[in-house]
C-alpha cells in the first residue's frame, strides 16, 4: 500500500524562526504555574496492572498477511497547532508457517518519511524487513526491579527540538527498533517507568483508567464497510498518569525534577500492529527564559486487517 496515497495529509511545520518568535511574543503561550503537590501517588504495581490489563492477551502471532498499519507522529508546542513530523506505513507482505521447524517467517515492507528543516517531507524511503519467530507464543515480561531508561523525556530546549527537526532526527521510531515491535517496546518501557532504582528517583501520580467505545481511526472508518469493524465502533482503554523524576545535571551536579504526563490508548478490536492506538507524552520545555508545554504523540491513522490465517 502506498504511504503517499489514501491518507489525509497534514499541513507542513511552520518555519523555525516563526515558532520561536510566537513563543517569545505571545503572552497566552506562557506556561501554567508549577504545582508542588503532585497528586495521589500511584505505585509501580498499580501502573503495571493497568497497562497489562489494557494490553490483555495481545499476541504477535495474530499478525496476518496483508495486515497494514499507518502511523503519524505529531509535536505540539504550547498553543500552536500540532505538526506532523514523521509518517510510517508497514505492510505484512508474506506470512509463512513452518510446522517442521516450529517457526513463522514474515516479510514486511516499511515506508517512512520525516520532516525536513524547510517544513517539507523527505522522499519516502522503502525498506524490506524479513524476520523469523518461533511459533511458541511470546510472553510480555513484567519487570519489577529493573531501572527505567535514565534520560529525560524531552530535549533540553524548544530550540533543540526544532534543531532535531531540521536535522531529520525526529520521530518516536528509529532504526534501532523494528516497527512491528514498537507497541511491545513502548509497553515494556511504560512498565518500567515507575520502577524506582538507585539511579532512577521516580514517583508516579494521578493514575486514571477510562474505557468505552469509539470510532476507529479515520482512515479505517472511510473504508468500505468500515474496514470490517462491526458498527464502526471499537472498545478502548485509556491509561494516563504523571511521572515525576529527579534528574541530575551531568555538568553542574544539580538535581532538578522533571514531570511528564503519559497517555496510552489501547484496543483489543484492532489488528495486532495497531493495538496501541495512541501514545502521547507532554511536559514543560525551556525556551528563551521561560518554559512552554510540549506534547508529542504517536497515532495510528489507518490499518487494514489482512487475510485470516
Amino acid at each position: 500500500m502506498d504511504l503517499g496515497l489514501g491518507f489525509h495529509m497534514i499541513g507542513q511545520l511552520r518555519p523555525y524562526l516563526l515558532i520561536l518568535s510566537l513563543l517569545a511574543s505571545t503572552s497566552c503561550l506562557k506556561p501554567p504555574a508549577l504545582d508542588t503537590d503532585n497528586g495521589p501517588v500511584a505505585t509501580h504495581t498499580e501502573v503495571q496492572k493497568a497497562i497489562l490489563e489494557a494490553w490483555d492477551d495481545a499476541d504477535f502471532h495474530e499478525t496476518r498477511q496483508g495486515e497494514f498499519l499507518y502511523i503519524e507522529q505529531d509535536n505540539r508546542i504550547s498553543t500552536l497547532e500540532p505538526r506532523v513530523v514523521y509518517k510510517e506505513g508497514s505492510d505484512v507482505k508474506t506470512r509463512v508457517v513452518d510446522n517442521a521447524n516450529q517457526t513463522i517467517a514474515y516479510k514486511f515492507e516499511i515506508q517512512s518519511t520525516e520532516v525536513q528543516g524547510n517544513g517539507s517531507f523527505k522522499p519516502i524511503t522503502v525498506v524490506e524487513d524479513n524476520m523469523v519467530v518461533p511459533i511458541t507464543t511470546p510472553v510480555l515480561n513484567v519487570p519489577t526491579e529493573q531501572p527505567a531508561q535514565q534520560t529525560a523525556a524531552f530535549p533540553d530546549s524548544v530550540e533543540a527540538l526544532q534543531q532535531s527537526m531540521a536535522n531529520g532526527s525526529v520521530g518516536l521510531y528509529s532504526s534501532r527498533v523494528r516497527n512491528h515491535f514498537i507497541a511491545v517496546f513502548t509497553i515494556e518501557n511504560m512498565l518500567l517507568a515507575c520502577v524506582k532504582d538507585k539511579d532512577w528517583d521516580v514517583t508516579c501520580h494521578n493514575l486514571e483508567v477510562t474505557e468505552g467505545m469509539r470510532a476507529p481511526p479515520i482512515g479505517v472508518s472511510s473504508q468500505p464497510n468500515c474496514g470490517g469493524i462491526p458498527n464502526c465502533l471499537i472498545r478502548y482503554k485509556k491509561i494516563a498518569f504523571d511521572l515525576v523524576v529527579n534528574l541530575k545535571d551531568e555538568e553542574t551536579g544539580e538535581v532538578h525534577p522533571e514531570r511528564v504526563n503519559y497517555e496510552l490508548v489501547l484496543s483489543p478490536d484492532v489488528p495486532y500492529l495497531s493495538r496501541l492506538l495512541d501514545f502521547c507524552y507532554q511536559g514543560m520545555v525551556p525556551t528563551q527564559g521561560q518554559k512552554v508545554l510540549v506534547k508529542m504523540c504517536n497515532k495510528v491513522k489507518n490499518f487494514v486487517q489482512g487475510t485470516p490465517h
